[in-house]
Parts: structure tokens; sequence; C-alpha cells
């Protein structure tokens, strides 16, 4: 077996796919009514309780119950408690199965089933922010509004600082990321060897272009001034070969968010990579990690039958999963919005692009490198960062076996087109 959970699906809902325990009850939710297939042999759906739950946002509104009695191998469809929303917002609908009785195996009130369903009631678009203001100088970018100042560098190639409220928020220059700690099943099938050029290009990504020199001319960030923004974007080059490019574009607003767009046009000889994001490291006081998307525990584009839409929240130090070998853990998939602040709740928010749709995001104590060189927890190296990691995509963690198997094609990055991938940030 794989050294991943496995999930049998047991719900499958119009816009989220859920599961839990093989109880075989299929609910497909609209915003006004729930059809229930009873797929169990001998079991009424009256045994249990169902609750239909409605958030906004990822915050309740109401929780309500709903009297069902679908026989085995039969089905029906109810009416919900409440009809669908008319004020803007993202709204999800969840149906539990509840237990009524204390079992031998869980307590009364243990969910054995759920599903849930997602829509959206548009709203008025927002304002646009304020201007900014743009410092040149002969190595350095700088724009600046209220409360924050963000600083880029001409000679190092990238965002080198962004301050908000007077506090200084990132560690180290963003880079594009396209890879991940190698799991077991990645190394059963053999995936570091497959994919190791993305490592390098993560890596060594260069606004320098080697192929030109030992002191290759460097790409001038490319300056755009719009009516409320500043963009600024770097070309990297990527040490692959053939070699190839990526672009990293950050537009700055009135209100302190950097709307950043991450680009690439695939090479062919290339074909796919584990990751396609930018990865940031901030001080390891920001160690608590709140996230609207799946969760509680970590999902993967092949891993999140299971989980659940709503808002979640842990530490840092809590999604490193307790593996013998270190290896990729901790992700989370559909995320809206995540931030990690510290214990007076400073830090970094993270919101999805409304064009672009929900991200996946990471939050961990290390970066995949250096969860990758140690063979055992007690070889990581002291935590001195917290390495977030917002992504487009990565791919799956497959699991048919680990000696050989790989991940099936549908849960790898496509790239068969140009890819973009676009998020924002902003202080807190």
């Amino acid at each position: 077996f794989s050294s991943r959970r496995r999930h049998t699906r047991l719900l499958t809902v119009t816009g989220v796919q859920t599961c839990a325990l093989p109880i075989y009850i299929t609910a497909q939710v609209s915003e006004d009514s729930v059809k229930i297939i009873n797929k169990n042999l001998f079991v009424n759906t009256d045994t249990f309780r169902c609750e239909v739950t409605l958030a906004k946002n990822g915050h309740v509104l109401r929780t309500e119950t709903l009297d069902t009695a679908v026989e085995p191998l039969s089905q029906q469809t109810y009416r919900l408690p409440f009809g669908k929303q008319q004020r803007p917002g993202e709204y999800t609908v969840t149906v539990a199965f509840l237990l009524r009785e204390k079992t031998l195996w869980a307590e009364a009130g243990h969910e054995v089933a759920f599903g849930q369903h997602v829509y959206q009631v548009e709203g008025i678009p927002e304002a646009p922010a304020c201007g900014v203001e743009l410092v040149r100088s002969l190595h350095n970018i700088g724009v600046r509004g209220e409360n924050f100042e963000v600083l880029f560098s001409v000679l190092n190639g990238g965002l080198v600082s962004y301050k908000y409220a007077g506090r200084e928020m990132i560690e180290a220059i963003p880079k594009p990321n396209f890879w991940r700690a190698p799991t077991d099943n990645d190394c059963g099938s053999l995936m570091q060897m497959r994919y190791a050029q993305w490592k390098i290009a993560s890596m060594y990504a260069s606004h320098k272009d080697y192929r030109k020199g030992m002191y290759g001319p460097a790409n001038a960030p490319e300056t755009t001034v719009h009516e409320n923004s500043v963009e600024v974007a770097f070309t990297y080059i990527l040490p692959t070969t053939p070699a190839s490019e990526c672009r990293l574009a950050y537009e700055v607003t009135g209100d302190g968010r950097v709307k950043t767009t991450l680009t690439y046009d695939p090479v062919k000889e290339l074909g796919d990579m584990p990751e396609f994001g930018v990865l940031f490291k901030f001080n390891a006081d920001y160690d608590h990690v709140q996230w609207y998307g799946l969760g509680p525990a970590e999902t993967y584009a092949d891993r999140k039958h299971g989980a659940k839409l709503g808002i979640y929240e842990n530490l840092v130090t809590d999604n490193m999963a307790r593996y013998l070998v270190p290896q990729e853990c901790g992700n989370k998939e559909e995320v809206r919005w995540a931030k990690i602040t510290d214990r007076k709740g400073r830090g970094m928010l993270f919101e999805m692009d409304k064009e672009n749709g929900p991200m996946m995001f990471s939050a961990l104590p290390y970066t995949p490198h250096e969860m990758e060189n140690a063979m055992h927890p007690y070889e990581l190296p002291e935590v001195h960062y917290t390495v977030v990691r917002v992504s487009k995509q990565q791919m799956g963690i497959g699991g048919d076996d680990s000696w050989g198997a790989r991940i099936h094609e549908e849960y790898l990055l496509k790239v068969d087109e140009k890819m973009t991938f676009s998020f924002v940030f902003k202080g807190l």
C-alpha cells in the first residue's frame, strides 16, 4: 500500500466532492434541495441524524435538522430548510449524517457522511484603491502608499522589502518555485530523476543570463504605471536544458495589496513540473496559520475528497507530518485566503485572485530542499523561517503503490499552453 492515506468516496456533490466511511450515501446538493441516494443494502437513512449547515464565506449562518427516511437502495429528494441566498458572497451548503446513539466504535454525534455544495452570489465590484507614489534610483525601485513601502532591487532582481505599518515583513526575495519535497511514492517512481531540472530551476533561477558569460547581463525589470497602481515585473532565466524563462510581476495598489502574477511559456522538452508557484520566507515568529479552504487535514489534487470547505487554523509546526523520512506535507487545496500571523495577529494575508480562482497554500518551517535533504526528523535544521508556498497547483502524490506507479495523468500540471497564476498578498 502507499504511504499516504486512502479515502473511499461516500458523497458525490456538485461543487465539492467529499467522503467519509463506506456507508455509501450519495448526496447531490443544489441551492434549495438535496437528493439522497442510499446505497446501503440494509440501513435506512433515518438511522442517522441529518444536519444541514449554511455558511457564508466560511462563517456558519444556520444549522438545521432535516428528517430523512430513504430506504436501502433507494433515492429521494428533500427541500432544504433554507433557500438560495441573495446577498453577495460565497455560500456553502453542507449535508451531514451523524450517529444518533453511541456505538462500540464511535460516540453519538460522530459524523459518518457528508457532502457540500458551493455557490456564488455576485456583488458590486470594489472601488479602485487610492494611488501610490513611485520612487526610482539607480539600483532600486520604490513604491509607497499609506502605511506601507515596497522596494524592488534592480541589482538583485526581485522584491527585497515589504514594510507594513513600519515593520519589515519578508526575509528573502520571493522566488518562482517548481519543486516539492519528494514523497515515499515519488521515490518509488524515481520522480527525483525525472523532474530534477525543476529542482535546479527552483534553486538557481536568476535575472542574469548565464548563457552570455560569467557576468551575463541582467534582465532589467519592467515598470508600468497605471492609474491607481504600479507594476514591476522581473524575467528569470531557468538553468534547464533547453533553457527556459518565467516572469514574476508585482502590481502594487494604494491599500498595500500586491497582486503577484507568475507566467511561464512551456518548453516541450521539459514537460510538466511538480509545482507552479512562488516561495516566500518570513520570520519564524509568524507561526500561526489560518485559512479558508479545504481542511482540516492536508489535501492534495488526488487526496481531497475527504475534506470540507471551511475556515481552519493551526500552528506552522502542526503542518509537519511525523513521517519517518521528512517529505512533502501540510498542503492545503482550494484556498480562498490564508494568513500567517504572530501571537499578536500581525503578519501577512494571502488572497486568491478572483479571475484565477482558488490557490494552493503551504506554511512550513522548512523549504522543500531542506526537507528533502533530511533522512530523519532530527537531521532537519534549526527553525529560522516560516516558509510559505502559494501555488496554482501541485501534482498529485500518487498512491496506487509505492514501488513504481506514477501519478495519474489527470493530476499532473498541464503544460500544453501558457501557464499563468495570480494571487494577492497584503500586510496585517
